[in-house]
């Protein structure tokens, strides 16, 4: 059984951070039921998986390095408040161009728990790809990670410049706005490209007018705006047929 050594632990501590994420290409899942999930994953390359003592490791391959940690390296490790007994490291990804032909792309999404929910929901709905302008918030942040409830694990997620992608795509582009059609209306094709600005300032100059479609969530009260998650969640039911 391996332990960590000083510098081990704090490189596992620097993922908290974004710039320490980009530094070692590698990230952190916590919790049992993720990682099973993103070892389950072909989207995932697990680079090893630390453990307490309790912890049952009849899950984790031979092929994968595993660390035996104490409860207080845990707690150095975790970005819980309440760390649990298995943490994995995986290795970030390669983005590229999405090559499929029913996309959601995010312009200037910032809040990490938003993004979680936000793939939660595309997930569930069968969107597989995801594309963020280069202004987001990093989709490998623990708190996105831990939103996402594994579904980061089946979402093929890339960063790009957006105006540029949307410049080459011959798919139809929709735009969430506040005052577009109402998509009541709406007679949405299962192929094209879903535009949802940020949760402060919506989509950008740059990007309005490369739209096709400018849509909206017809509102009925009072509300200034929507999440921009619970957003997501509406118009991918209107795009799925429901």
């Amino acid at each position: 059984m391996q332990r960590l050594t000083k510098n081990q632990l704090h490189d596992l501590k620097s993922l908290h951070q974004k710039k320490g994420r980009e530094e070692q290409g590698r990230y952190l899942i916590e919790g049992k039921k993720i990682v099973e999930e993103a070892l389950d994953s072909t989207f995932v390359e697990m680079d090893c998986v630390l453990h307490t003592a309790s912890f049952d490791t009849s899950i984790i391959p031979d092929s994968i390095n595993s660390f035996h940690v104490s409860p207080a390296e845990m707690r150095r490790i975790s970005t819980l408040k309440s760390p649990q007994e298995v943490i994995a490291v995986c290795r970030i990804p390669a983005f590229n161009s999405p090559k499929g032909n029913r996309i959601l792309c995010l312009d200037g999404i910032q809040d990490p728990g938003n993004l979680g929910s936000i793939l939660r929901i595309v997930d569930w709905f069968g969107i597989p790809e995801v594309l963020l302008s280069k202004g987001s918030v990093d989709c490998f942040n623990p708190k996105t990670v831990q939103a996402s409830m594994g579904s980061i694990f089946r979402i093929a997620i890339h960063y790009t410049e957006l105006e540029v992608f949307l410049k080459q795509t011959n798919l139809p582009i929709y735009g969430a706005v506040l005052e577009g059609a109402s998509i009541q209306d709406l007679v949405w094709p299962p192929e094209g490209i879903l535009v949802i600005g940020s949760e402060s300032t919506g989509i950008s100059p740059s990007v309005m007018p490369l739209l096709h479609n400018r849509i909206t969530i017809p509102r009925f009260g009072n509300a200034e705006s929507l999440n921009a998650a619970i957003a997501c969640g509406i118009l991918c039911a209107k795009w799925s047929g429901i």
